[in-house]
This record gives structure tokens, sequence and C-alpha cells, in this order.
């Protein structure tokens, strides 16, 4: 199998109304609901994709997963951080043999943690 990239991924949350006005204004995305799963909304851009299902969940468990985005630049993505007091670390990962990335992270109202990289 020669993968090129990973096409989509479903994140789990605890209120979907709540994640759906969170995700479309952080995110500049479009949520509507799956035709053919409950409680799923459908998450979109022109670039990404991805699903968001409302479960009942632990906090704790919610709060292990992530989501990594590429970005272009990772300053605009700082200044709208700021401008809704979300609160997010920098940093730099090279511990991969390829597509290392610097990086800036938050977290979600879930407490999922959402990161933004650009690639070196």
């Amino acid at each position: 199998m020669n993968t090129t990239a990973i096409d989509h991924v479903c994140l789990l949350v605890s209120d979907l109304t709540a994640a759906k006005v969170y995700y479309e204004d952080v995110l500049r995305v479009t949520c509507r609901l799956h035709p053919g799963a409950e409680k799923t909304l459908m998450v979109e851009n022109e670039q990404v994709h991805f699903f968001l299902k409302e479960v009942d969940a632990p906090r704790e468990f919610l709060r292990l997963q992530h989501l990594s985005l590429a970005v272009d630049d990772l300053e605009p993505v700082a200044a709208m951080l700021d401008a809704r007091g979300i609160a997010y670390e920098r940093g730099r990962f090279e511990g991969f043999a390829h597509r290392n990335y610097d990086w800036l992270e938050w977290r979600d109202p879930d407490g999922i943690r959402l990161e933004c990289v650009v690639c070196f």
C-alpha cells in the first residue's frame, strides 16, 4: 500500500451544537448533519474535511484526541486565537524522518488538542 495522505478523521465531542459553533468560528469551516449517521456532523472547507460525532464519554477520554492541520503561516493563527482570547502554546518538533514542523496548539471546549503546523 502506498498512502499519500490521511483523507479524514472523526473527532468525538460531548455536545454537537456547541462543537458546531466553535469549529465554524475558529476553523472557518461549514458543519452540516451527516445524512446517514446519527449525531454526526460533516465538517469541511475547500482544503479539509472531517467528522464530529456526539458521544457520552468521560472528558478524560475526549482530551486524548488530537487534530493537526497544516497551514502556510502560524502568525495569522496566533492572531485569530489572540482575538478570541484562546490560550495556546508554540514549539518545534524534529522527531520524524520526514516532515518535521513548527507548531501552535490549543484545546477546544472538550479539551481536544488542536494544532496548526508549518512543515520544514
